[in-house]
């Protein structure tokens, strides 16, 4: 059997691998942090801010366009995976198949996974597709954290608002479980590296991966 070439390219000075299958993942030889939600919910963007880089991962304002499994090279101990978003109803059936397919296996892969980041859109808050991820993350014992994003779309009052919200509902579904959630955390495209919300998510990722 033909050995199937993975997909090396680079971009803002970082490699990266875009995988369409489970063959083409890079060797689980390091951390992964995965981020995970709704199509068009900024998980590029957010690949940006964390990485330092302005324009690592693609981003775009059409739904359902990225269906390739991303391994970003940010560190020699870790990638930062970003995978295709879900939820989009617009998408054809066969596309829908592929996103879950390419999805699944990186999960069924065993991966060295340290966090998974669940995206959600600050204005919309968990919806039943989120609530099933969160609890398929839950019942696989991975380690997760839920990122409000677009906070630059609400005050400052209605983003705690929405955190306040989003807490009670995770609280509610994971009561009976015994899992005690860590607090969502909200940010924006807009937020300065300084902002002590965008700090509290990379310490959140520090103390998950030792500093990777």
């Amino acid at each position: 059997m033909a050995k199937v070439k993975k997909r090396k390219q680079e971009t803002a000075g970082i490699p990266y691998i875009a995988a369409a299958s489970a063959r083409q993942f890079p060797k689980p030889s390091r951390q992964e942090i995965v981020f995970v939600g709704r199509s068009n919910v900024g998980k590029s963007t957010l690949v940006n801010a964390l990485s330092k880089r302005k324009n690592l991962a693609r981003t775009s304002k059409t739904p359902g366009k990225t269906r390739l499994v991303f391994f970003y090279d940010v560190s020699p101990g870790l990638y930062f995976v970003d995978v295709p978003g879900y939820g989009y109803a617009k998408t054809s059936g066969a596309q829908q198949e592929a996103f879950s397919k390419v999805t699944n296996e990186y999960f069924d892969s065993k991966r060295p996974i340290a966090l998974v980041l669940l995206l959600l859109d600050i204005r919309r808050g968990l919806g039943p597709i989120d609530l099933q991820m969160l609890d398929y993350l839950c019942h696989h014992d991975m380690d997760w954290q839920v990122v409000l994003t677009k906070a630059d779309k609400l005050s400052r009052q209605a983003a705690l608002q929405a955190e306040r919200q989003v807490m009670e509902a995770m609280e509610e579904l994971l009561t009976d479980q015994g899992i005690q959630p860590h607090p969502p955390l909200s940010v924006s495209a807009g937020l300065s590296p300084l902002d002590e919300r965008m700090q509290k998510l990379e310490k959140r990722i520090r103390e998950r991966t030792a500093g990777a």
